[in-house]
């Protein structure tokens, strides 16, 4: 009880400019994401008194829900701690044990509080759609008292056994699909639609965050360069997904075909352009979708 941040609160920012700036830097795109940031934000400065939050970010794997969320909590300046709901089947883990049983410990909600020292930190409850109900309780029945608003001020975890106040937490929980997530509970987050990225954002993507992070991370900074043709011939032709996790793997492996060529002294440096692609990747995955007009067997 005395490790948990009773009285320990981060300044929040609520400089909607710094803000917008900071989810910027850290993501192309999602304008409609950071905008309901944002308008929670102004709405913060103008009305400081308002209970935390509850958002739900909802889309397809890759499309940066986990990010988006650790780049909010950047901007707002609050502490971060992240819990995965994965394959979560007991109540336990969301309320804590009856202190008489062995082995007994707090929820998880308290623990990530108390692990990230603040009262009003962003609290990531990745994978909720995954949570399992079994024999022993449902985790997503426990859930609803710690997220809503109204009744979280004094939710009570078995373990510690007295009133503890999550209203100045702010959750964001993540989800691939709504449909698996129990309606009540569904009912008291606010929900966001992360979309697929198109074309064009995932070139910017790859060439403002993935290129420069794999070139760093393999060691071919300066040394291998991919130009535009070479970027859009990995998207168009490697790569089918929503996301750009595929994307991020398919570049790594370009370059990790390039690191071996100047490792062993072939070459200084490697420039690839579109029509390397086949010779590096092999034949094209994803073949245009014009050849097949015509009705075929």
């Amino acid at each position: 009880i005395l490790d948990l941040p009773w009285n320990k609160e981060t300044k929040e920012r609520l400089d909607v400019k710094a803000a917008a700036k900071i989810l910027d830097e850290d993501h192309f795109g999602l304008e409609t994401v950071k905008k309901r940031i944002l308008e929670t934000l102004a709405v913060r400065q103008l009305a400081p008194e308002l209970p935390g939050q509850i958002l739900c970010l909802v889309g397809p794997p890759g499309v940066g829900k986990t990010s988006v969320a650790i780049s909010i909590a950047r901007a707002l300046n609050r502490k971060l701690a992240r819990l995965s709901l994965g394959g979560v089947r007991d109540e336990a883990e969301i309320r804590g044990h009856r202190k008489t049983y062995i082995g007994a410990m707090p929820g998880r909600i308290i623990d990530a509080i108390s692990r990230s020292g603040s009262m009003n930190p962003l609290l990531v409850l990745d994978e909720i759609d995954k949570l399992a109900g079994d024999f022993r309780g449902d985790p997503a029945a426990a859930l609803l008292e710690a997220l809503d608003p109204e009744q979280n001020s004094t939710f009570n975890d078995h373990f510690i056994d007295i009133p503890f106040d999550l209203s100045h937490v702010f959750f964001i929980t993540t989800a691939n699909d709504l449909g698996s997530i129990p309606g009540p509970l569904r009912d008291r987050m606010d929900v966001i639609e992360l979309p697929s990225y198109t074309r064009v954002e995932k070139y910017n993507i790859a060439r403002k965050h993935l290129l420069p992070k794999q070139l760093k991370a393999c060691g071919l900074t300066g040394k291998v360069t991919m130009n535009q043709s070479a970027l859009y011939g990995i998207i168009d032709g490697y790569t089918r997904e929503a996301g750009v996790r595929n994307l991020e793997r398919t570049i790594t492996s370009v370059l990790r075909k390039c690191a071996r060529k100047i490792a062993a002294g072939e070459v200084e440096s490697v420039a690839v352009t579109a029509t390397m692609l086949e010779e590096l990747l092999g034949p094209r995955i994803v073949k245009p979708d014009f050849l097949n007009r015509t009705n075929a067997v």
